[in-house]
């Protein structure tokens, strides 16, 4: 099972549709110990759990600010496209569709019901293959 070290400490903008991260953290990804890391640095900057126009009906069943955590993960893997290795330090490129699959997993691992974080997730999904740029991820050695 994945985990969060802690609750990321935020700050809100005073409209309320962006928030930074005052105090970052580190998400483990796949099981317990797997060496894998994602970390979300101090100044990073959200607009939470965004949607698309098309979705926007949605907003109820996903607010902005819920399961910040793991937006935060999904967020952060987008922008950089790597996990760390722990041991090696060594970052590995990470495909977007195995994004969007952590995101799910990180839902999941915050308690999140297994049919509403399917919903979650096809919304990611449904955006990522029909409205984002696509992005080529370089490994580095």
């Amino acid at each position: 099972m994945p985990r969060f070290t802690h609750l990321p400490a935020v700050t809100l903008s005073t409209d309320g549709k962006t928030a930074t991260i005052i105090q970052g953290f580190r998400y483990d990804l796949g099981r317990k110990n797997s060496g894998k890391s994602v970390y979300i640095d101090q100044g990073m900057c959200t607009d939470g759990l965004t949607l698309p126009k098309l979705m926007r009906f949605m907003r109820p069943l996903a607010p902005r600010w819920a399961h910040l955590k793991a937006v935060l993960v999904h967020d952060q893997m987008c922008k950089d496209g790597y996990y760390i290795e722990q041991d090696t330090q060594i970052k590995r490129a990470i495909n977007q569709k195995a994004i969007d699959v952590e995101f799910y997993v990180a839902l999941r691992a915050l308690g999140m019901p297994k049919w509403k974080a399917k919903i979650y997730y096809a919304g990611v999904r449904f955006y990522q293959v029909n409205f984002s740029v696509p992005t080529i991820y370089i490994e580095q050695d």
